[in-house]
């Protein structure tokens, strides 16, 4: 749960008490602070403010990629749907002035629970069918979601509707720009041009995560039941359906080709974890919604284009500064395999 303490990154604790003894909170000093071992790039701790639990965030140090690490997106969406969808944690606090400790930090609630990656917690392990209780939540929670309108939620400032997929085509290869050589943005353009050619009409939108992933979910142990849905900095309003096929890229299942293996973050060989097309039919008939096969290839190309752009993102930040969580992924391998395998993609049949 904690990183070792020789490890945790120091932060000015004064400085951010005296701000919050501004805001009317009380920072508990009396109460050990900790730093939480989750989380890629953020840094997370276990504080106490007001005699209650909370946790603590921050963006890492330095020139960040645009539009990352937002916390003030964030803070908006945790203070208005934590209150609507009861497995988002409320925000607390945020401040935005940088002379406090150099960069913007948020305060929110703190849940209890368990957040699970690609290997099952000891006291999971032997619970019957836990990977299809698992699979089940993630698909209930992600419906619950996408069913809460953003006129509902007092979020409808939070994106545009229209054209909100060729606006992600467009942005990850801006993105791609900053971080990728020229020869891989050869590659990054073909692949860019056969999105723009094949990307389907607007579709009704929702609240969408985009980081929903089921180390990003804190599951009570022992009543098996969904406490929290954390990482909320780059949700919005959008495809729903581009969503949910971000669940299933990292989704995995036990006989999955290297790439998809590699960015699998759940722990697909439990027992009953369910497949992918599972995994997509029930959500689809919760929902009531229909996909064809074109437009899920479409997203699923799109969504790979995301995900090995942003690993190149994290390979550039890791490369720049020395990050205790850092994964130990050989980033550039993935990069490349992602690219090759999303190209490949365009001209044939998915493999799932």
């Amino acid at each position: 749960m904690f990183i070792d303490r020789g490890l945790e990154a120091s932060q000015d604790w004064d400085a951010i008490e005296r701000y919050l003894k501004g805001q009317g909170i009380r920072l508990d000093r009396e109460v050990e602070i900790r730093q939480f071992a989750s989380g890629i790039a953020n840094l997370n701790y276990l504080i106490s403010v007001d005699g209650k639990l909370a946790v603590f965030r921050r963006p890492p140090s330095g020139d960040l990629p645009p539009g990352a690490y937002d916390l003030a997106r964030q803070h908006k969406i945790m203070s208005r749907l934590g209150r609507l969808l009861p497995i988002t944690p409320l925000s607390l606090a945020y401040c935005e002035d940088r002379s406090v400790i150099g960069v913007p930090f948020l305060i929110t609630e703190f849940r209890k629970g368990i957040a699970i990656s690609r290997e099952l917690p000891e006291r999971l392990r032997y619970v019957e069918n836990i990977g299809g209780a698992l699979s089940k939540l993630m698909v209930e929670a992600l419906v619950q979601l996408h069913r809460i309108s953003p006129e509902e939620a007092g979020l409808t400032d939070l994106g545009r509707t229209e054209g909100f997929i060729l606006r992600q085509v467009h942005g990850w290869r801006k993105r791609a720009s900053r971080v990728m050589s020229e020869e891989q943005m050869k590659k990054v353009d073909d692949l860019r041009d056969w999105l723009v050619a094949n990307a389907p009409g607007d579709c009704p939108s929702s609240l969408i995560h985009l980081d929903f992933k089921l180390d990003n979910v804190l599951i009570d142990p022992e009543t098996l039941t969904v406490q929290a849905i954390v990482d909320w900095e780059i949700a919005t309003i959008g495809d729903p359906l581009y969503d949910l096929v971000m669940v299933l890229i990292p989704w995995g299942e036990p006989d999955d080709i290297p790439v998809y293996a590699r960015l699998c973050c759940s722990p697909c060989t439990a027992p009953g974890w369910w497949s992918r097309r599972r995994a997509l039919e029930a959500y689809l008939r919760e929902m009531g919604r229909i996909i064809s096969d074109g437009d899920l290839k479409f997203y699923w190309v799109l969504a790979l284009f995301r995900t090995f752009v942003a690993h190149a993102q994290l390979h550039v930040l890791y490369a720049r500064e020395s990050m205790p969580n850092a994964s130990t992924i050989d980033r550039s391998t993935l990069i490349n395999t992602t690219l090759e395998h999303s190209l490949a993609l365009t001209s044939r049949a998915l493999d799932w």
